[in-house]
């Protein structure tokens, strides 16, 4: 598995879209219609998310509290709630790791949320992914779309192709399971709390 996307949370959807257009990213809303998050897609198919909210409303969340779904309800609070910088890793599955990566997690012992999601982009496209969240927010999240969301060639105005490396901190017992988890050697592990680093690999000129 892969860096899919990395998620940068932002106070205000429309002002970090406009600064990150300034600053030489092509970046496009998640929907037409009362957007939550924004994206700059990247040629390999990995993308940078801007997220202002989860899009989960409270009452959304006191039910997955009833079912026994706790740990994500508190992941998507924490996500809800969090200051303005980067909160999350996921990692993109292609055919048949996503029922592989969940295995692992239940062998290890890890419980996690499984499940389903669409939306219409932009572009009019029908997107629909599947996922798992680990209840442990120290290990990266999941996910699979059954459409290539990325621009083959794409090149930002600012020279970025995609990420270079991100730095994502855990706890010194959960690295050997992650490094089972992620065959990319971008994803540089270290003992502490979430992404903390993003590098950009900019075009050769």
């Amino acid at each position: 598995m892969k860096i899919g996307h990395v998620l940068y949370k932002v106070s205000d959807l429309d002002a970090a879209v406009a600064q990150y257009r300034s600053n030489g990213f092509d970046v496009e809303y998640g929907r037409p219609k009362n957007p939550y998050n924004a994206m700059a897609y990247f040629a390999d198919g990995s993308y940078l998310e801007l997220l202002a909210r989860t899009g989960m409303p409270s009452w959304g969340k006191r039910i997955l509290n009833l079912v026994g779904k706790k740990a994500f309800a508190a992941r998507l609070t924490t996500w809800d709630e969090a200051d303005e910088g980067w909160i999350g890793l996921a990692l993109e599955c292609e055919p048949g790791e996503l029922d592989a990566a969940k295995r692992l997690l239940k062998d290890s012992g890890q419980g996690y949320f499984g499940g389903r999601s669409r939306r219409t982009d932009t572009r009019g496209r029908v997107l629909r992914f599947e996922g798992a969240m680990p209840d442990e927010m120290r290990i990266p999240f999941f996910s699979t779309c059954d459409t290539f969301v990325g621009r083959e060639g794409l090149v930002h105005p600012n020279g970025v192709v995609g990420f270079k490396s991100v730095s994502f901190g855990t706890t010194e017992e959960l690295i050997p399971l992650i490094e089972q988890l992620c065959t990319d050697d971008r994803v540089k592990l270290f003992v502490g709390d979430g992404v903390k680093d993003v590098e950009f690999e900019h075009a050769r000129l």
